[in-house]
């Protein structure tokens, strides 16, 4: 196995190799500029040839141990490999299954992500890097490490908790912004023969997103990743809490915005006109009001409620059916399925509308980014492990929503 050196070797060539790209891609803006870009090129250029000469001392070294390893073996080599494989088929001691496993289809693919995670913490990223090499997260460069299995484990329950992910527009980027088209009105008419065809001036505007940074801390103790038998554990603990986070930052967000990121929360941009007083009978009425307030050409309408809101549908009269969306199963109130989420502000009961005409979300194409660090909890005797997401979203076009308010707010 290289040694820890090797490691951090690989790692700063990888590095190196990644900013040299950039910097050979980066356009100059003047002589300047330009002269800064070369300076730099040539103090990288200058430290890959020393990371390389490193690189191949640490590597000879590395072969002789590994060849001195083979002349110590000792004639019990057949036992200790009977005892390795004993270990191997020994498995973790929990076995779960069915819905327990969110995130996760299998206790085999939990049991990948939590080894995953544990090279992570142990500083082994040839492993780690192995693990993560048919990621969606994974670039090439080893600059972003996430296995697959706790890629979509994690994905899953971000998909699963955040009602502004399932109900919004999403598209992915590879850049910080993104720019959306928002087509304007346009109809047919007719023609008879031999006449010419209406013409019209498709006029677009365009939305820009901005995407920023999201993440959270989580601290494990080394008995939970040391423990073999609790890997399915760690694999659980980490995709669910940091679903969860980011989830719960995208719903915020969204319904109530964040003025220092610029973005307006969807429920003060829902036009005045469109709101409707909750009233107290529970005939249906006030919801019939509401959803006629909405625009029109809105196809794919839910409601998102809060915890008082849900409390005021299902009491109503007009509240029918279920249905099945995925894995949910859903009441309905006139046609359309109800989904509860936490982060509507108080006062306000439901909105109703189509909110993938009315919102929409952007993320990183190259999805979490996962880095852990042993040093920053030695006092502790833990390893932190920090979870990364870039998204951003904007609030569009309001008038395809309508808004259900307590009486008196």
């Amino acid at each position: 196995m290289p040694s820890a050196k090797q490691l951090r070797l690989q790692d700063e060539a990888a590095s190196i190799a990644t900013e040299i790209e950039t910097l050979r891609a980066m356009p100059a803006a003047d002589d300047a500029e330009k002269a800064k870009i070369e300076e730099r090129l040539n103090e990288r250029a200058a430290r890959a040839v020393e990371v390389a000469n490193e690189a191949a001392a640490e590597k000879a070294l590395d072969d002789k141990v590994a060849a001195l390893r083979q002349v110590t073996a000792t004639s019990d080599s057949d036992s200790r490999k009977t005892a390795e494989k004993a270990e191997s088929r020994r498995g973790p001691a929990i076995h779960i299954a069915g819905k327990s496993l969110r995130g996760f289809g299998t206790t085999e693919a939990a049991e990948k992500a939590g080894r995953f995670l544990r090279a992570l913490a142990r500083g082994d990223m040839a492993e780690a890097r192995a693990m993560g090499e048919t990621s969606p997260t994974y670039d090439g460069q080893g600059a972003e490490l996430v296995s697959p299995e706790l890629f979509r484990g994690y994905i899953d329950v971000l998909g699963y908790q955040s009602v502004g992910l399932q109900l919004a527009q999403v598209y992915t980027t590879s850049s910080h912004t993104l720019e959306i088209p928002k087509i304007g009105e346009i109809a047919a008419e007719w023609f008879d023969e031999h006449e010419a065809v209406t013409e019209d001036d498709a006029t677009t505007d365009k939305v820009t997103i901005n995407l920023h940074k999201a993440g959270r801390i989580l601290s494990f103790s080394n008995e939970l990743i040391q423990d073999s038998a609790a890997v399915v554990n760690l694999a659980q603990l980490a995709a669910n809490r940091f679903g969860l986070a980011i989830a719960k930052k995208v719903d915020e967000v969204w319904l109530q915005g964040d003025v220092g990121k610029g973005i307006d929360g969807l429920v003060d941009e829902v036009p005045g006109a469109n709101e409707v007083e909750a009233g107290t009978d529970y005939d249906g009425a006030d919801l019939a009001s509401v959803v006629g307030k909405i625009d029109s050409r809105a196809m794919n309408t839910a409601w998102v409620v809060s915890s008082a809101g849900w409390e005021h549908l299902m009491k109503s009269s007009v509240v029918s059916q279920s249905t099945t969306i995925g894995e949910r199963v859903l009441p309905t109130v006139m046609g359309a399925p109800v989904y509860k989420c936490l982060g509507l502000p108080a006062g306000t009961l439901a909105l109703y509308g189509d909110f993938a005409m009315a919102t929409a979300v952007a993320v990183k194409a190259n999805g979490l980014v996962i880095s852990a660090s042993e040093h920053a909890g030695f006092a502790t005797d833990a390893v932190k492990f920090r979870g990364l997401q870039r998204f951003g979203l904007v609030n569009h076009d309001a008038s395809f929503v309508a808004k259900l308010v307590e009486a008196g707010s």
